[in-house]
């Protein structure tokens, strides 16, 4: 063996006499692998909440795809060694807090060496697009959505003037945290730009993303999504699965609607794909408020007042 050889370091199984051991945790919202010990995946196709919510009233589970922090940062533990780690993205986001956290653990791992990835299969809106700027290359589809947007907060106590301010200085914290965040990908933007983008709820196509910087680079061959909003624009259908909107906040106007009987339709049938733009049957479909206000007024009032009703 010449000196050079010996010098070269050797494959794990050569130290240890045996392959390292493969790593595949399924927990439905997001799936974590590492077949070789080096190079890693996780898939992420659900909301970022700090707990598994609950119904308020029974206390049982709520169903959907949620991805809860501890139990999320307990796997990523067992990639620390990975030399590369891929992340497909599909979340509408969650809770900020959260979101944050994620992001500074993969940061953590990528000052330790690891290479970060992320793939945007689907959206990264709100907190999914924090987690999504963790990573030093971003790939984007040309129909993928990317949202930024101010840090919001729900209020069912009583408050006084005070009080709001408290919570109005807090949650300029909560921006200038995340404003952080976008600022290191998109360096080519101020933070007086990004802070007016999130307080626009700015939304950016694939196309859109790269060119201000918040990703790297278009998939262009890429199968085209099948994104559609709710008549009220309080969720969103991506390949025929429902997504709700943080309250307060609205699909944009840019992409097609999908009538009510569409809406009950999924909702029944997660595999059906949400239809967009169609007229068979008779019947019209409106892509946004003013047309459906054309084609049903009584319905789009009806909307109309149910969500200012919730808002």
């Amino acid at each position: 063996m010449t000196k050079e050889a010996a010098k070269m370091p050797k494959p794990l199984e050569l130290i240890f006499g045996r392959k390292p051991k493969a790593i595949s945790i399924n927990r439905g919202p997001y799936v974590m692998e590492m077949a070789d010990g080096e190079n890693a995946e996780i898939t992420m196709y659900g909301e970022i909440v700090e707990r598994h919510p609950k119904h308020w009233w029974t206390g049982e589970p709520l169903e959907g795809d949620f991805i809860v922090q501890d139990e999320f940062l307990r796997d990523l533990e067992n990639l620390s060694g990975a030399k590369t780690l891929t992340i497909r993205m599909h979340s509408i986001g969650g809770e900020a807090g959260v979101s944050i956290l994620i992001h500074n653990r993969l940061r953590d791992l990528a000052a330790k060496g690891t290479v970060l990835k992320c793939i945007v299969d689907g959206v990264a809106m709100s907190g999914g697009s924090l987690i999504m700027c963790a990573c030093d290359d971003v790939e984007v589809n040309p129909s993928s959505l990317v949202m930024i947007h101010k840090a919001v907060i729900s209020l069912e106590n009583s408050c006084n003037a005070d009080d709001l301010r408290k919570y109005a200085s807090a949650l300029d914290a909560w921006d200038k945290a995340q404003v952080s965040i976008y600022k290191r990908k998109a360096l080519a933007l101020s933070d007086m730009t990004i802070s007016n983008m999130m307080a626009k709820t700015t939304y950016m196509t694939g196309t859109e993303a790269v060119e201000k910087g918040f990703a790297d680079k278009l998939l262009e061959n890429a199968v085209p999504l099948d994104i559609a909003a709710s008549a009220d624009g309080r969720s969103l259908f991506v390949r025929g699965r429902q997504f709700h909107l943080t309250p307060g906040m609205f699909a944009p106007d840019t992409i097609p609607t999908v009538t009510p009987e569409v809406v009950s339709s999924v909702e029944t049938n997660t595999n059906q794909p949400a239809q967009t733009g169609s007229n068979e049957g008779g019947k019209l479909m409106a892509k946004n408020l003013e047309e459906l206000r054309a084609e049903n007024p009584e319905l789009a009032d009806a909307l109309m007042a149910e969500a200012e009703a919730k808002a």
